[in-house]
């Protein structure tokens, strides 16, 4: 009778897991598999006038460049594009914060600033508040907070991790975990850059928690990222920002997030200690 209590209270607590958001967030229709975050971003970070004189290795444990984001939608990265969710459906918007990008190396040459990163977190909220602002300028953040962009519920975390220097035959930079290319080192900019991003919470961390890229490090280890991003800078910053930049960030949609998979299996362990009673 004990063992049926405790695995009744299990169910009642995974049950509590699904029912605990008072948010509507769901897609248009049931998909698993592929997918891309559009958002557009704020971000502001160091200039060089120079490259750095050492090469690599020099990351001083301060941050270097943080920045603001709204998610625009998500779509299926099928080769068809569906629309699975919109800023503004059910009133709701994803917006987020990514900060703690320290910078390892740059190099100032004619092709522009290149800025090589370690470090780096980004979260995610979910929020029915859809009053996003990035007019205040850079000032106005505290920690790792920013007004109308980090209140509401923590929908995803995710660290920055390495794999943008996999591949190029150089063992010695594979910690990189961020990549940023401007075809200038004064505005206007233009160009682009990539990371890589681990999931490590949120309430929707099971969703996404997909291993969905595999890669393989200059050493011959392989490794699982759950998202990969590509941006394009577009522009001088409004509101004292130095960028904005968008474009895709992709990963994949899992097929039981791990809140059911923990009910299923509370259900099916509650059958089997009953017939055995």
């Amino acid at each position: 009778m004990k063992k049926v209590l405790v695995v009744a209270v299990g169910v009642v607590v995974a049950l509590g897991m699904l029912a605990s958001s008072a948010f509507a967030f769901s897609f248009t229709q049931e998909y698993v598999g592929a997918i891309k975050f559009k958002f557009s971003d704020y971000s502001t970070g160091s200039l060089y006038d120079s490259s750095s004189q050492d090469g690599y290795g020099n990351a001083d444990g301060e941050e270097d460049a943080w920045g603001i984001f709204k998610v625009s939608s998500i779509l299926s990265d099928d080769g068809n594009d569906t629309t699975l969710w919109f800023d503004g459906k059910d009133g709701e918007q994803l917006t987020g914060i990514y900060y703690g990008i320290d910078d390892d190396y740059w190099l100032l040459d004619g092709t522009g600033l290149t800025i090589e990163s370690v470090g780096g977190h980004l979260n995610l909220y979910l929020d029915s508040d859809t009053s996003f602002s990035s007019t205040a300028g850079p000032g106005v953040r505290s920690g790792d907070d920013y007004p109308n962009v980090t209140d509401g519920l923590l929908f995803l975390s995710a660290d920055f991790a390495e794999g943008v220097k996999y591949d190029d035959g150089d063992p010695d930079n594979d910690y990189i975990t961020y990549y940023n290319h401007l075809t200038s080192n004064t505005s206007p900019f233009t160009g682009g850059g990539s990371f890589y991003l681990d999931v490590d919470g949120g309430e929707y961390a099971n969703l996404f928690d997909s291993d969905y890229w595999l890669l393989t490090d200059d050493s011959g280890n392989s490794v699982y990222r759950d998202f990969w991003a590509q941006f394009d800078t577009t522009t001088l910053g409004a509101g004292q920002w130095l960028v904005t930049s968008e474009d895709p960030i992709s990963g994949a949609t899992v097929p039981e997030p791990a809140s059911m998979a923990l009910l299923s299996l509370g259900l099916l362990g509650a059958a089997r200690l009953r017939r055995r009673g």
